[in-house]
């Protein structure tokens, strides 16, 4: 009789552990193409993403001047794969010996996927720029 009564009184508590960790249990995989390619909103939402957490502490920004310390995310030259889904491997699973962390389990899929629209859309490539002189 204990156990019934002390899921009743901590029901809400356990629905919200429950909330919280269920994404977490789930082993979904991560669609090939992104959800997010061409939505404004979800792109406006993925240059913020990515001024805060890529820019803030590694790559540049595609308008800026700067050189970052990582490679240039804007040209047409990647190390790792050119489709969206190499990019997302590349996020959640980061590059070992290298500064790029993964940020599976930090950030939501979701973000991350804006995040790449926003970078397909600010590209030098998706706007016919030359390519970089050399890769990263």
């Amino acid at each position: 009789m204990r156990i019934p009564m002390m899921f009743l009184r901590h029901r809400s508590l356990i629905f919200a552990t429950l909330c919280v960790l269920s994404p977490l249990l789930v082993s979904a995989e991560s669609p090939s193409q992104n959800p997010f390619t061409g939505n404004p909103q979800a792109i406006k939402e993925g240059k913020t993403n990515f001024e805060m957490i890529c820019a803030g502490y590694c790559h540049a920004t595609e308008s800026s001047s700067r050189p970052g310390q990582c490679p240039s995310l804007f040209d047409c030259e990647w190390k790792t794969g050119a489709k969206d889904a190499d990019l997302f491997r590349v996020m959640s699973d980061g590059v070992p010996k290298t500064q790029m962390i993964g940020f599976k389990g930090r950030l939501p899929d979701e973000m991350l996927w804006k995040i790449i629209a926003y970078v397909r859309s600010a590209s030098k490539c998706e706007q016919g720029g030359k390519p970089a002189a050399a890769a990263h």
